[in-house]
């Protein structure tokens, strides 16, 4: 077997469907938990007309029937390197792709996470547009204001109806003068529940058509670190073509660049399934002299 792509997601995926192209022996390992599964629809994929997260996976996986890659239902939580490669899965592999991707940490507040992937989102570049011209509400992660007034001015492209909740955070003078000039109402009491169509606020409701929320992101998976690969600041550190700082190791999509979007992880995947094929073939290839 060549390679391993550890999670079944959007980049996991397209990265088998290049590397199996590429006539590339490739298991996927798939746990089931991928990041936007509580989403209706992906929204702002070229060629796929708002499906739901399932709907695009389970296409994604018809399209490797093709060719020689297997997937498999099962998360993997740990690799053995060995003298010739990895042992990933109980298959013998000759590199691994990391494709594990993020987890959400939501604001603390009630009924957030219940209604999380519906009326509660995080990104207007992929929720925006079908709320646009509406009440919309920002609400802020308590002590990250700095995160909290940058969502508010990026969404405030899609509405002149943007109130920012920082749910108890105080706002400096000029974070203040910023929303003001993007058209950003602002409320610092505190929420205390986020309801269908409406913000509870201290003594106030505050209506919305959506809530967007801002999330801090964290790697699904250790695996990377316990393989030795680099990681800063919540992302494995990569170069241009996915290779991670331990030979053989690749990372792809969210996993090591945590802004993307679905469609941007799939073409990182892409590229580094590219680099993934050339590297195996310089080995094969000096493996003939």
């Amino acid at each position: 077997m060549d390679v391993a792509v550890i999670g079944g997601s959007v980049a996991g995926l397209q990265a088998a469907l290049t590397l199996g192209r590429a006539r590339r022996q490739v298991v996927v390992f798939d746990d089931g938990r991928a990041r936007n599964r509580a989403a209706s629809h992906v929204h702002n994929f070229l060629g796929a007309e708002q499906p739901a997260p399932d709907e695009l996976l389970a296409v994604g996986r018809r399209q490797l029937a093709t060719y020689d890659v297997a997937v498999r239902d099962g998360r993997v939580d740990d690799v053995e390197v060995v003298d010739d490669g990895f042992v990933a899965g109980g298959e013998h592999v000759r590199a691994v792709v990391l494709a594990t991707g993020l987890r959400d940490e939501l604001p603390d507040v009630p009924g957030v996470a219940d209604r999380w992937g519906q009326s509660v989102v995080a990104c207007p570049h992929c929720h925006g547009w079908e709320v646009r011209d509406q009440p919309l509400v920002q609400l802020g992660m308590r002590g990250a204001p700095e995160r909290s007034v940058a969502r508010a001015v990026l969404l405030s492209r899609w509405s002149d109806d943007v109130t920012l909740c920082t749910d108890g955070d105080e706002l400096t003078a000029a974070q203040r003068d910023q929303l003001d000039r993007a058209g950003v109402a602002v409320r610092t009491e505190r929420v205390e529940e986020v309801r269908a169509g409406s913000v509870a606020l201290t003594g106030a409701d505050l209506p919305a058509r959506r809530v967007f929320v801002v999330v801090r992101q964290h790697q699904q998976s250790d695996l990377a670190e316990r393989l030795g690969c680099q990681v800063t600041d919540g992302a494995v550190v990569t170069d241009e073509g996915g290779r991670t700082t331990m030979p053989g190791i690749y990372a792809v999509g969210t996993t090591a660049s945590p802004a993307l979007l679905a469609i941007g992880a799939a073409g990182h995947a892409s590229t580094a399934a590219v680099a993934v094929h050339a590297d195996l073939l310089e080995l094969d290839l000096s493996s003939r002299r």
